[in-house]
Parts: C-alpha cells; structure tokens; sequence
C-alpha cells in the first residue's frame, strides 16, 4: 500500500548530497583516534620500562645473587604487586629500605604461610647486612621473633637500634605480622614474651619481655632480661640450605646414586615421559623457587603417571624394590642431590618406624585409622574402601554415569579386572595426590610435589607425622572435647524418652598421609551409612607446622562439617540451636556487637580477612586456641567466641599460674 502511494514519478531512494563538511568531521575524529590510541600505547610503553627500570634498580641494591635460588622468587613476587609509584619511591628515596621495603615485605612474606616465621627473619636479617645504602640512615627497627608462652611465634619489628643488657627495664615500640592461617596476636597485660634476636652470625639470642599495652599489631613491650644464646632455638632454627642449589655430597651410599635414572628405569615409562621428568627434577635443581611459583598443571599430571607406574610394580613385587623407589612412594624423594645423605637415610628408616606404630594404631580411642599412601591404594584396589569423592562431591560411578551415552551401560565393578582397577588407581591418584597437594598447603600457589631438604627444619622426626603423635594428639584433644566422635540426631527428644536412648551418630576417620611437604591438614570428605560417618582426613607426611596444632585444627574443621552435614540446609537455623548456627550468627554480626570491644573487632577482623573469610577456618582457629589454649588457663578468645564454644563443648579451665 506505501509504494501504491508513492509519485510514479518521483525516485524511491535519495542519496544525500555531497559535503566535504562530513568528510573533515570524520578525518578529524581518525585523526584523534589514532593520536589518542598512540599517546595511549607511548605511555604504556614508557610506563612499562619505567617500572622496569626501578625494578632493576632495587633488584641491583638486594643482591639477589647471595640469596639461595628459591628465596629469588620471593622477592620477585613482591615487587610485582608494588605500585608503579612506590616502585619509584623504593627505586629514588636514600632511605628506602627501612622507611617502606622493610615493613612492608615483612608483611608479604607473612602470607607467604609455606616458611616458618623464624625464617622470615633471617631473610630479612641477611638483608640487613647486605644493603648498604641505609648505613648513612640511623638504623630504627631491628628484626625479631616474638613467641608467647604457648608456643605461638609472630614476626616483628622492634623500634631500637639494639638490645642488651642496658635495654632491661626499658619499654619499646613493636609491630607484629602474623602468618596466613594463625590465630592474631592476643595477650593479656602484663604478659610474658620472650624476644628472640639473631645476632651477625645467626646465633639466636632470647629475652624475657612483659606486654605493657596492645592497639592492633602495635605493641609496648618492657624488656625483663638481657640476651642470652638459646642453645635449644639455636640448634632447631638452623638454615641449613647451602649458597649453591643442591647439595653435594660425595659421601652418597651406592644404593642411592643416579636415585632418579634408578626410579624410571623401575618405573617402565617410555622415553618422552622420562625425558619431561628428567627435565622438570634439571629445572627444580638449579631453581627450585622458580618452577614452584610457575608451575603447570601438566607437571603434576606426569609426575602422577610416574607414581601410578612406580606403585603398580610395588603393588605386585614388593621383595625387590629399590630404595630410592621406596622413597618416592612415600616421601615424592626423586634425587640425592635434593637432600644430603644423613637426612636420606634417616627418611628411609622412619619408613619402617611408620608401619610398626600404624599396625597397633587402628581405630583407637580417638576412633582414627592412620594410613600410608600406598596402603590406602591397596585397600581401594581391594576393595576394602570405597574410592574417594572428587572436589565437587562426585563418586567414581556418578561421573561415569555422566559420561554415559544413552544407549551406553556402566562398567560392572570387577576387583579382577585389570582394566578396571587401572581406571579406579587412576581416580584416586587424581583427587589425592593432585587435588590433595593444594589442600594441604595454605599457599597453594607455591606447593610443588618435589621433596628437597629446604622442606625440613632441625631433626628429621619433628618434621615427620609419625601415626602414634597423631593418634596420642588426637586423644588428648578427644579427653578435652568428649563429643568430638559423637553426635546426637534427636534434638528435642520426645517426654517419654530420655536423652541418653536418643539416637547417635558415631563418627570415624581415615586419616591418609600424603607423600608431601604441607601446614595443614584437611577434611576430605564425609559419608553416612545407618548411623554411622566416616570421614578422610588428609595429613601431610612432612610437617611445616607443629603436629599439635596441625591436629587440633584439622579435628576443629572435622566438628564443624560433621555437624552441618548433619543439620543440612538448617545448619544456619537458630531454632534448634547449634554450634554451627551460634558461630555464624556471631561472625555475621560481629562489627555490630555491642558486648565486642572496638579492639576485639578489630582482631576478629584482622583474623576473618587472613582466612579469606572462610567460616571454616576461621572455627578451626578459634577450635584449636579453645582446645590447646583457653583449657590451660590462657585466655587467647574474645567474650562471645568463648561463650560458644563453652557453651557447645564445655572445659575444665585449668586457673592461669
């Protein structure tokens, strides 16, 4: 009907006229796009080399070249994160050092939870006597390590160019940092510390100290005592790590030379998966820092597949297995040149000082079962366990069935099958040992597979998770917290029953030790059968932390997800009321709280952010100070913390000496 209407004489399309108008607008704006993206690029460009430039500059007054090569990265890291201008504050200013690097990469290497404290320190005490630009600056921090009397240990700066035997009585200015994962500093007044200084040589040296008054990671402290070398913190904090990569030494047995050549000639693999390998324990070698920050996930997978193999021949010939073999089963040992001799065979050793106390340790009091990696395989492949759930909570046959065409059946489970039961090592090496790397370390970004010896501090057997400390750990946390393996399912029990015939749930745990280096432990996973749970608890087989408080938080995360599986999505629900609900109300609305004090919110704070607001975790802590802590008469928890978890599972508090 439009065109109907239309002239017939008149065209049905008019182009517009010609206008150089037009033609200049649409230049120009070209034109200002180019100069713009241009400009844009020059200033990335001279940005770039700018930050480049500083980096050089403060790489160049570090003096990297003295540090051992997996600390290099460490400092990398850091200025990554540093802001263009403090990059040029840091790069310019005569007193960098101690006005801005100083307090602020105490602070990163605080995050950096896979070094103990004490080795912070000591970076930082090399640092000291390496930069000399600060020299012509009055020194204003020295580096400490403050330890309260239940063990705890925070790194710190103290305001004063010195202590000693003038300092007693004196009070001085301290800033604390806490590790990633640790409870924040809290000590009542009056307080005793004990101040740990090494001196030029690495001697470390203690005093005693009193907290005179704390504001948030500011302290006063008044020195009681003057130094003295503690031989017993002298011997244990010890960096034993050389200048040069790898160790040495030509004192190595027969038996463990060419460890590696010895582990894939058993191994069977063909010849690229042992070149790759031999190629990533070369890189590890020489910058073992390095390839921990920047590695791949294919590094894993083919170090997996070498496990599989190592342990499917153990599996079937275990009368000839060579030792360097049975180290990397249950240690992930792979060179001698990673570890020097006597700590090679003092590993070997504990391996059988593992299995002598596992065979008298099963389901004790403390209701646990200790398991090697190895022999948790055998039991899967036997059938005597159930392979593990993945990270989304997924048995072995549900993502089997997922993966089903429609006119596709599942593969029977057949224990005779070879075929079978390589599908099944397969799932469980996966979730364990790849997945269970990263769990049990709380910085996951820097957890490698490969065992070295800068893994260990002081004796071997402290850095060891032998099952009997475990268990004899587990039992005293289990004598303070009764209900620790029961639950009761009837909340409100009926008139005509009594509590003590209302139903319970009894709760187990596989406890599975990772050939691994780790800080932590983790609740793996859980499942109920009739009134019984049973959980697994991964541990790592090489501490980076005390066992006592590795055990005591991983027993505190095993009560809190024992107990919100079993109230399911009411887990948040007041009514009944549970732990679970009473501690998320309290997180929730902390800030809020008028009974809180403006200092205690700050520490619950500080705490909630250092565990990436991770409920969990943030429970552990405060489980693990209620336990170890609050039960021996040192009060370590704020009001309302302490009522929940008085109220929940009550103690005897022990009145403080």
């Amino acid at each position: 009907m439009f065109l109907l209407g239309q002239d017939t004489g008149g065209p049905i399309l008019i182009w517009p006229e010609f206008s150089w108008s037009s033609v200049a607008k649409g230049t120009i704006f070209l034109v200002a796009v180019l100069l713009t993206a241009y400009f844009v690029q020059r200033h990335l460009r001279r940005k770039n080399s700018l930050s480049k430039e500083y980096k050089t500059r403060i790489l160049t007054k570090l003096q990297l070249h003295k540090f051992h090569s997996k600390d290099i990265p460490l400092f990398h890291s850091f200025l990554d994160q540093v802001s263009d201008t403090d990059l040029k504050r840091l790069a310019e200013d005569p007193a960098w050092y101690r006005r801005y690097f100083l307090p602020e990469f105490l602070q990163f290497l605080a995050e950096q939870s896979n070094r103990p404290a004490w080795k912070d320190i000591l970076t930082i005490h090399t640092l000291d006597h390496l930069i000399e630009d600060h020299q012509g600056h009055p020194k204003k921090f020295i580096t400490a390590i403050l330890k309260t009397d239940s063990e705890e240990i925070f790194p710190a700066l103290i305001k004063t160019q010195e202590l000693d035997a003038s300092s007693v009585q004196k009070e001085f200015k301290a800033v604390i940092y806490t590790k990633k994962g640790n409870s924040s500093f809290s000590l009542s007044r009056y307080g005793k510390i004990q101040v740990l200084i090494p001196n030029e040589s690495k001697r470390w040296f203690r005093s005693e100290a009193i907290l005179i008054s704390q504001e948030g990671t500011s302290l006063i402290l008044q020195l009681q005592t003057s130094p003295e070398l503690d031989p017993k913190i002298d011997e244990q904090w010890t960096d034993t790590t050389k200048a040069d990569s790898i160790f040495k030494d030509p004192a190595v047995p027969e038996e463990y030379k060419n460890s590696l050549l010895q582990i894939l000639e058993y191994s069977g693999l063909n010849t690229s998966h042992q070149g790759e390998i031999v190629r990533l324990v070369g890189i590890f070698k020489e910058h073992p820092g390095l390839l921990r920050r920047q590695h791949k996930e294919e590094d894993y997978k083919i170090l997996i597949h070498l496990y599989k193999a190592c342990f499917i021949k153990f599996r079937a010939h275990r009368a000839s297995v060579p030792k360097p073999v049975l180290l990397f089963l249950h240690y992930f040992y792979l060179d001698e040149e990673l570890f020097p001799t006597k700590r090679i065979k003092e590993l070997e050793n504990a391996i059988s000082n593992f299995q002598t106390s596992i065979s008298d340790l099963q389901y004790a009091e403390a209701k646990l079962s200790i398991h090697l990696l190895p022999d948790w395989l055998n039991l899967i492949l036997a059938g005597k366990k159930k392979p593990s759930k993945n990270q989304l909570g997924q048995s072995y046959e549900q993502v089997k069935k997922s993966e089903l065409r429609w006119n596709q059946t599942l593969e029977e489970e057949n224990l005779q099958s070879k075929e079978y039961l390589s599908h099944i090592l397969d799932w469980e090496l996966e979730n364990l040992l790849s997945h269970g790397l990263t769990g049990i370390s709380l910085s996951p970004n820097l957890s490698y597979p490969i065992s070295a010896e800068d893994q260990f501090y002081g004796l071997t057997e402290d850095n060891l998770a032998f099952p009997n400390n475990i268990i004899t750990q587990a039992e005293k946390v289990l004598k303070t917290d009764p209900g620790l393996f029961i639950r009761q399912l009837n909340d409100s029990p009926s008139s005509n029953q009594s509590p003590d015939n209302s139903s319970k749930r009894e709760m187990y745990a596989d406890c599975i030790l990772l050939p691994y280096a780790g800080n932590r432990g983790i609740l793996w996973q859980d499942s109920v059968e009739d009134n019984l749970s049973y959980c697994r608890i991964l541990f790592p087989m090489i501490l980076g932390e005390k066992l006592t408080l590795i055990v005591t938080k991983v027993l505190g995360e095993f009560r809190w997800e024992t107990e919100r599986s079993l109230r399911g999505h009411k887990w948040k629900e007041s009514i009944p009321a549970s732990i679970t609900s009473e501690y998320f109300n309290y997180i929730e609305n902390f800030r809020r709280n008028p009974h809180l004090t403006v200092e205690a919110k700050k520490r619950v704070d500080q705490q909630w952010t250092k565990t990436g607001k991770n409920i969990k975790d943030m429970f552990s802590i405060d489980y693990a100070n209620w336990i170890l802590l609050e039960a021996e008469g040192k009060p370590r928890l704020n009001r309302i913390a302490r009522e929940i978890l008085n109220r929940f599972v009550p103690i005897q508090i022990k009145p403080s000496p």
